[in-house]
């Protein structure tokens, strides 16, 4: 019987400092084990003559005192695991919601169009300028053989970084070959060419 009893103890102990508590605290809780369950018997004996108090108010759970030594303050013994488990979740949020906001400055000096306190609901203008000038629209003309001027639309994207003397080469070529092709008999890519 008290090999059984030892056994428990021991399994108790393994318990308790695996959540937390040192080996000391651990044994002196489990010493309290026995005495807890007389405790127990004597108010379970009791219900019997309506007195429904359960546990000494003023003793604090084990579970409890297990939490505390966990996370460093009291669990309420009638608040669910799930709901602490929801309050620091929530916690988590709240400090990655405070991080990103405190890179709202950081970006504003790099040039990112967020700002502090920010809130994007659409993620596909994330990275996008505040100006609505398109990105390419904002290339100076450099004065060398690059045609793009700010403001200037690209839809040809063949046509990029060709001179305007090259543009009109390269017009003058493929109306050459469609009249070519014009006087072998094929008129379809001159039509073409000539709208």
């Amino acid at each position: 019987n008290s090999a059984l009893y030892q056994s428990v103890k021991n399994g108790v102990n393994g318990t308790l400092v695996g959540n937390g508590l040192s080996k000391a605290e651990a044994t002196t809780l489990s010493k309290n084990f026995s005495d807890i369950k007389k405790e127990l018997n004597a108010k379970l004996g009791n219900f019997n003559n309506n007195n429904n108090n359960g546990l000494k108010n003023s003793t604090e759970p084990i579970y409890a005192k297990v939490n505390k030594k966990k996370t460093g303050q009291v669990a309420s013994p009638e608040e669910p695991i799930y709901a602490q488990v929801a309050k620091k979740v929530n916690a988590k949020i709240d400090r990655l919601n405070q991080i990103a906001s405190g890179l709202g400055g950081v970006g504003q000096a790099a040039g990112f169009p967020l700002k502090r306190h920010d809130k994007v609901d659409d993620l596909s203008k994330v990275g996008r300028s505040v100006s609505p000038e398109p990105i390419y629209a904002t290339i100076d003309d450099l004065g060398g053989p690059f045609p793009l001027k700010r403001h200037d639309k690209v839809d040809d994207l063949s046509k990029v970084g060709l001179s305007r003397e090259r543009q009109l080469k390269q017009k003058i070529d493929n109306l050459n070959q469609a009249v070519s092709e014009a006087k072998a008999g094929f008129f379809g890519n001159l039509e073409q060419t000539i709208d």
